[in-house]
């Protein structure tokens, strides 16, 4: 008798992880932005003002590729950096009015998309869907 090897229980969570990622990117690229733009512009906007390293922390990217969307960001205009007063030698970010308004427009959109994946879910799902797809981010993390 041939034995059948059992399906890896994370096998499907991988295609719609990839599918999300894509129609995620691909609403922020309709609506004028991009993957790098949207980390830096929803992080700034959250903090008021955040340094490149809390940046890079949080958007769970090291400091080369930060540094590379935040580059980015500030040559056409949606940022600026500024020293931080309390430590001249940290940089901090500032969204420009053109990021607040970009922001703006790429969150709408955003949640358009969220609304339209997660239609017909209901609330106690989505809870127990948010706690589970946390606990995977911290084990892999691990």
């Amino acid at each position: 008798m041939k034995h059948v090897a059992a399906e890896p229980e994370l096998r499907p969570l991988v295609f719609p992880a990839k599918d999300v990622r894509t129609a995620f990117e691909a609403t922020l690229e309709r609506a004028g932005g991009s993957l790098g733009v949207w980390i830096v512009l929803n992080a700034v906007s959250d903090e008021g003002f955040i340094s490149h390293r809390t940046l890079a922390t949080r958007a769970h990217v090291d400091g080369a590729t930060i540094t590379h969307h935040v580059d980015r960001a500030e040559e056409v205009g949606l940022v600026v950096r500024e020293v931080d007063p309390s430590d001249r030698r940290v940089k901090r970010l500032r969204l420009t009015p053109a990021g607040v308004r970009l922001h703006k427009k790429l969150l709408a959109e955003v949640n358009g998309l969220e609304k339209r994946t997660l239609s017909g879910i209901p609330e106690r799902d989505l809870a127990v869907l948010a706690r589970t797809l946390e606990a995977i981010r911290v084990n892999i993390e691990e």
